[in-house]
């Protein structure tokens, strides 16, 4: 993968990161009555939106300090749950707070771990390997048709 690949893709990730935090905002503050549940329960509905949304803003966003980035969509999470006190049949819990806290770190993790954090920088692993090859190996003190790694004798005055 080149760099021009990487970048498209890092600008993907951010703008689908991006476009995940108004959903967010409305799945939040939607009347009760308007919901659509998946089944699963409440916390990992929320561990899981706030994973996929950190993941992909992770991978768009890698030269942020990750603690920014946590801490933004932790402040997000919490003011979503305070705000739903003033939404018709919802109610706000410190333990959904936390899975979606939690599931922010998580797809911050994930992201990093993933893409690693040459790619994630924007440093393509080829070219890293590409430079290294062309360098001419460095002189040895043992002479230029000694075996690789072995050292010089010491050479005594008379």
């Amino acid at each position: 993968m080149g760099p021009d690949t990487l970048t498209a893709l890092r600008r993907i990730a951010g703008l689908a990161g991006l476009a995940c935090l108004p959903v967010l905002v409305w799945l939040s503050w939607i009347p009760k009555d308007w919901e659509m549940r998946t089944g699963a329960a409440g916390q990992l509905e929320h561990l899981v939106a706030y994973a996929g949304t950190a993941g992909l803003l992770g991978l768009g966003s890698p030269r942020g300090p990750d603690w920014r980035l946590a801490l933004a969509l932790g402040l997000l999470a919490g003011i979503l749950e305070v705000g739903q006190i003033w939404v018709p049949g919802r109610t706000a819990q410190v333990v959904d707070f936390a899975a979606s806290a939690g599931g922010a770190l998580l797809g911050l993790a994930a992201a990093r771990i993933l893409a690693g954090r040459r790619i994630a920088a924007g440093q393509d692993s080829l070219q890293k390997v590409s430079s290294v090859a062309v360098r001419p190996p460095a002189p040895s003190a043992a002479g230029p048709g000694a075996r690789p790694g072995a050292r010089a004798l010491p050479v005594r005055a008379r």
